[in-house]
């Protein structure tokens, strides 16, 4: 997985230069983006397929991907750049549980994942309410949020996971 998380992040760094896909701007940036895509796997569920919401240029869904060969991911990305970005990953890395969507999640069609995550996307309510329908019953939501999650929901300290500045939103969906 090194040898493939290291590819990632060469990848990453050229595309970057061109591209302007993600604020990490060196290794260490990058590593940084890594370890925190990482850091769920200490206390979440074992699941067999996520929706990665608005995937850019492949936090937290590249690493988890790697980390977890058994499972099926689906990455939403509408940005063309990010979009090609994703498919040059998908063939370098060889991520045969990897399926690319060039979408909205308004515009995804019915599907029913385990796990659905998202980074620095859009409100955790607004992507709770929007993303429901497509999390299995007993399934989770996996948020990476900042300090202010309390602003945007509230949720219970069980649901909430906080290493240094990130603080992970970690819910089961509605029965």
């Amino acid at each position: 997985m090194k040898d493939k998380l290291d590819l990632f992040s060469n990848l990453l760094l050229e595309w970057n230069r061109v591209h302007n896909l993600s604020g990490a701007k060196n290794r260490q940036d990058i590593e940084r983006n890594i370890a925190d895509s990482l850091q769920v796997l200490d206390f979440i569920a074992p699941f067999k397929s996520c929706l990665d919401v608005g995937s850019g240029a492949g936090f937290p869904a590249i690493p988890l991907s790697l980390a977890c060969p058994h499972a099926r991911f689906i990455l939403l990305e509408p940005n063309a750049k990010k979009m090609a970005f994703l498919h040059h990953l998908k063939a370098s890395l060889d991520l045969q549980n990897v399926r690319l969507k060039r979408l909205r999640l308004q515009e995804l069609p019915p599907l029913k994942v385990e796990l659905i995550t998202s980074r620095a996307l859009m409100p955790a309510q607004e992507l709770l309410n929007l993303s429901a329908p497509f999390l299995e019953k007993g399934g989770h939501f996996l948020f990476y949020k900042g300090s202010n999650l309390s602003t945007e929901i509230s949720c219970l300290p069980e649901e909430c996971f906080a290493y240094g500045k990130r603080v992970y939103f970690y819910r089961k969906g509605a029965n």
